[in-house]
């Protein structure tokens, strides 16, 4: 497979660009500067909340191999096996927390659960307070217009808000 192929593939679907390390929790670490410099040279940052942590081991093999695959001539270098396990403690760690509680029922529960699950784990409503989720659902519908091309529509988005900001109170 060329590597122009493969590196159109890797970025297809990819988190979106503009996190630095300086975004990214525990910033000086190692597991930090290692996300930017081998995560960044194919695609956007990842913050480690984008995948919970029973996911990112997976995602981070496929990465793995994908980037084992680049040839040298595309200068995109790999980590070797030490940084990939500070890589892997480091997401692990920062993971997105997600809900294990049932959720209650209520105007916007249903959206919550189909909506959100399309790209990841339900979050644990108690990750954020009432007043940040409108923000947070905002930032997750640009996402999902950037990765998937979908608009969410605004009682859609309102219905997550009133959701959210229902159960995070309790």
């Amino acid at each position: 497979m060329p590597n122009s192929v493969l590196l159109a593939s890797i970025q297809a679907g990819m988190p979106p660009g503009g996190v630095t390390q300086a975004d990214l929790p525990q910033p000086d670490s190692l597991g930090a500067e290692l996300v930017v410099r081998y995560c960044g040279l194919c695609h956007g940052v990842p913050q480690p909340s984008t995948h919970a942590a029973a996911d990112w081991p997976s995602v981070l093999r496929r990465m793995w191999l994908r980037s084992d695959r680049v040839s040298e001539s595309a200068a995109i270098a790999a980590p070797d096996a030490a940084q990939r396990i500070v890589i892997l403690n480091y997401v692990l760690d920062n993971a997105l927390k997600v809900s294990t509680a049932m959720l209650p029922d209520g105007r916007g529960r249903d959206e919550f659960v189909a909506t959100c699950s399309r790209c990841h784990a339900l979050p644990d409503p108690a990750n954020h307070s009432p007043d940040d989720w409108a923000g947070v659902v905002l930032r997750m519908s640009g996402h999902m217009e950037d990765l998937l091309g979908e608009t969410l529509l605004q009682d859609r988005v309102a219905d997550l808000v009133f959701y959210l900001q229902s159960i995070s109170e309790s």
